[in-house]
């Protein structure tokens, strides 16, 4: 119990030096402010009124802000301070404060601006209004309330909507009436245009073994068909020689039968040969360049082929093996 006790003493101290030090600073604010009235300075007066009333809000110290606001043109602001001011004083059994602080609010009545605020008939959810940046509460909707002269805005707003600002000028014993339009429903974010997805650009270089094959197989065609050109022109010769032999209509006689017969033979087998290897190259060189220009992007397993000739009783060809 002591220590508690003697704790509720430490807190009291240190409470009674707080207010009595926020009590020297106010004096000081004070005192300053009314050399500054004395000078006629009222605009520079009023907030060293405001700094002392906040660090201690003395009847005296409301009055003559009050007085000060009243200078300066803040007819409402001053009536306000009044008013409070004269109860204050009432309560207090001050009635000279009273009764001054009566008078000068009956004399600033007359004078003060009003500002009715009308919302639109049917905000909505979440509709809120502020006068100078300060919220208005809706129970003065509609209501023509006094308040200072000057410039005044005013800004409604609400979720999903944008907001209203309108300026309204208040002259003294005159009332204005801001009416707040519907408010505008706020426009969806426009997304940007959604290009539509690319096809995957496979930049894998070309596989460098299907295109040695491609090039293998037109080199082999070409060659092939090469081969089949000099058996084509054997089998010109022969046929020539037969001609030369057995004459334009290859008909010989007894004793060059057996050697025309023979050389006709041979040009006819060495010309099928030779359009068989002809046509067989030609395709090898096709299949080559089909093979290069188709060779796919993408990395593949490792390809083989060869290529072989074929020879049959009814004639020649090559033939290609491998896995592709």
């Amino acid at each position: 119990m002591r220590h508690a006790a003697l704790a509720v003493i430490a807190l009291s101290l240190v409470a009674q030096r707080a207010a009595a030090q926020s009590k020297t600073i106010a004096e000081q604010l004070f005192n300053e402010a009314r050399e500054l009235v004395k000078a006629g300075s009222w605009a520079e007066a009023c907030p060293k009124f405001e700094a002392s009333f906040k660090q201690d809000p003395a009847l005296g110290t409301r009055l003559n802000l009050a007085t000060c606001y009243e200078h300066i043109g803040r007819l409402a602001s001053a009536w306000g301070l009044y008013r409070e001011s004269a109860d204050l004083a009432s309560k207090a059994g001050d009635t000279k404060r009273a009764d001054f602080a009566q008078k000068q609010a009956l004399v600033l009545e007359p004078r003060l601006p009003k500002l009715m605020i009308k919302p639109p008939p049917q905000p909505p959810a979440g509709f809120t209004v502020q006068r100078d940046g300060a919220p208005v509460n809706a129970g003065e909707f509609g209501i023509a309330l006094y308040a200072d002269p000057g410039v005044h805005e005013v800004t409604a707003s609400a979720p999903g909507f944008e907001a209203v600002s309108q300026k309204v000028t208040l002259v003294e014993g005159k009332t204005e009436t801001v009416a707040i339009p519907d408010l505008v429903a706020r426009p969806e974010p426009v997304k940007p245009d959604e290009k539509p997805e690319q096809p995957f650009a496979d930049t894998t270089p070309i596989s460098p073994t299907r295109k040695y094959i491609g090039l293998g197989i037109g080199g082999a065609g070409i060659v092939v068909v090469g081969v089949g050109l000099v058996i084509g022109a054997q089998a010109i010769s022969a046929n020539n020689r037969a001609k030369e032999l057995c004459g334009n209509d290859l008909v010989c006689s007894a004793e060059n039968f057996d050697e025309g017969k023979k050389l006709v033979a041979d040009g006819r087998s060495k010309a099928t040969i030779s359009t068989v290897l002809v046509v067989a190259g030609g395709a090898a060189i096709a299949a080559g360049a089909v093979v290069y220009l188709t060779a796919p992007r993408a990395r593949e397993r490792t390809t083989a082929a060869r290529l072989f000739p074929v020879i049959h009783q009814t004639g020649a060809g090559i033939g290609l093996a491998g896995t592709f």
